[in-house]
């Protein structure tokens, strides 16, 4: 059996006897304080839980009946993981988010083969990226999909670290412009093109792509900067997906996001991937768990997923430990309650609860983020 701990003063308690009921009696060795501890469920049934939430069972296929399966799992849903603090510098990061029902996502990032960090927000904005990144000490080269909220986030918390646009995503987003069946005989070659970028894997693959790009957009300039004049009297131009595609392919070349594996690759003690497949792959697996559990509210979606997180760091702790430090979801709402009631909305509320408005300033909305800089 395990040593508790004192509640009084938190140190080592020993056996001193047994009650009249057999059970046994415990005694602090630093205050003095006593008391008896009988069988504890909670590491049993979040083990029981997290078994059943990381296989392919129904609840009604357990070797349980279903009704003692859902009892089980209320301590795994009343539970919330920690988020780790690595304290490691990791060369390369990975980023990804998966979205849930477009109503709420979950940023991960990923190094050295397991999970480094999470964050539970409403959007991809570039708040939500920070406070990820607040998290983990700044590495090298982030690999990701890119958008305008990871990069701003990262200029601002990791100001020195490059970033890897995945070469893949770049490709479907000018499938995306161009179509997989493009009738043009100029979309066609930059469909192929774009296929090729996907396939890109060393200096020499990058160079060679880099140089028949540049002869796709001479020979077909004087193509892509006609103009037409549409039924609103406006003119504009006449191909302008591909047009469109041509100024995203400009803008990735002149931010160096593409090449990043290449220029970095000496800097780094690890090889740097041209693409985002490992957070891919992990999130396929993330899927495939919320499928095989299907019909879960979103909130239980939402801590499946830190579950799964938690539990695929680099040190996971065992389920005894999670039991007995995890927060529930009444103290978490006791600790946001008296956060309000100390604010000075809550000091000046009549009723003592809180009330729509007082939670977040709207200004934060219309006015940009200042984050301090992050740089080991």
């Amino acid at each position: 059996m395990e040593t508790p701990l004192c509640a009084a003063c938190g140190g080592k308690m020993k056996r001193n006897g047994t009650t009249s009921a057999g059970r046994t009696r415990w005694r602090c060795r630093e205050c003095g304080a006593s008391r008896t501890r009988g069988y504890d469920r909670g590491a049993f049934d979040l083990k029981a839980g997290l078994d059943w939430l990381f296989s392919k069972r129904a609840q009604a296929e357990s070797s349980v009946p279903d009704r003692t399966q859902r009892r089980r799992n209320l301590t795994m849903w009343s539970l919330n993981p920690p988020t780790p603090l690595p304290a490691q510098r990791y060369d390369v990061v990975h980023a990804d988010g998966i979205w849930l029902h477009r109503r709420a996502v979950v940023l991960i990032a990923i190094a050295g083969g397991h999970v480094v960090g999470w964050h539970v927000a409403r959007s991809e904005s570039s708040a939500s990226w920070a406070a990820l990144m607040r998290q983990i000490r700044a590495p090298k080269v982030l690999v990701c999909d890119g958008g305008n909220g990871i990069g701003k986030a990262m200029r601002a918390v990791w100001p020195g670290t490059r970033m890897q646009r995945c070469l893949f995503h770049i490709c479907m987003n000018i499938t995306v412009l161009t179509g997989k069946r493009p009738k043009l005989k100029a979309g066609r070659e930059l469909l192929r093109l774009a296929q090729r970028l996907s396939r890109v894997r060393d200096a020499g693959m990058m160079a060679d792509w880099l140089v028949d790009y540049n002869r796709w957009e001479q020979r077909w300039k004087g193509f892509l900067d006609e103009k037409s004049k549409y039924r609103d009297g406006t003119i504009a131009d006449a191909h302008r997906r591909l047009v469109r595609a041509r100024a995203m392919i400009r803008k990735r070349i002149s931010e160096h996001v593409m090449d990043t594996f290449i220029t970095m690759q000496p800097e780094c003690g690890e090889p740097v991937p041209p693409d985002n497949n490992l957070c891919e792959s992990w999130n396929r697996q993330l899927r495939n768990m919320l499928r095989e559990h299907n019909g879960l509210p979103l909130i239980r979606e939402i801590k499946a997923i830190c579950w799964w997180c938690r539990m695929h760091t680099e040190h996971p702790e065992s389920p005894a430990w999670l039991a007995r430090h995890c927060l529930t979801d009444q103290q978490i709402e006791q600790l946001n309650r008296q956060a309000w009631q100390r604010s000075p909305e809550g000091r000046t509320s009549t009723t003592g609860e809180p009330t729509w408005g007082t939670g977040i300033d709207w200004n934060e909305f219309h006015t940009a983020t200042r984050y301090p800089n992050q740089t080991d």
